[in-house]
């Protein structure tokens, strides 16, 4: 049995995990397994450094209709860049002859895995940074100082 809170510790050693929030397990499996579950990867899509509105809404129209892409979210607070989730890495390669089709042009994409991060995101709906900053935040530094000194 491992107890940690280093999720890259986790992943390179651990058969199975649990994340246990408030005392109770409220996801358990294989790390691989619970990280598929999300729904496939993840690719952050732009054509310009930053686009406008009108110009990403043309660009997830055409991807959208792409074999092999789940979901297209606009994120405006990144300059209109495209979120995709799509099943795998073998979407890029049609990703990128769309593009290249359009009258866009590719200016820079992304492709990541979900991590044991986005496991724990969706179970408890915090990273792990928060809830370690929540805990932290509980804690009385000097009491457990005073104590430690006895």
């Amino acid at each position: 049995l491992l107890s940690s809170h280093y999720l890259e510790e986790i992943e390179a050693l651990a058969d199975q995990m649990a994340i246990v929030d408030g005392g109770c397990v409220i996801a358990e499996g294989d790390p691989n397994a619970l990280k598929k579950e999300l729904g496939g990867d993840r690719v952050i899509l732009r054509v310009q450094e930053f686009s406008n509105k009108n110009e990403a809404e043309e660009v997830r129209n055409l991807l959208l209709n792409l074999e092999g892409v789940r979901q297209v979210v606009i994120n405006r607070a990144q300059g209109f860049s495209l979120n995709l989730v799509v099943d795998d890495e073998t979407v890029l390669p049609r990703l990128r002859v769309e593009i290249n089709k359009s009258q866009f042009e590719l200016f820079a994409l992304s492709h990541s895995r979900p991590s044991l991060d986005d496991v724990y995101l969706k179970a408890t709906g915090r990273t792990l940074m928060d809830a370690e900053l929540a805990i932290s935040g509980q804690r009385d530094i000097k009491l457990e100082s005073k104590q430690a000194m006895r």
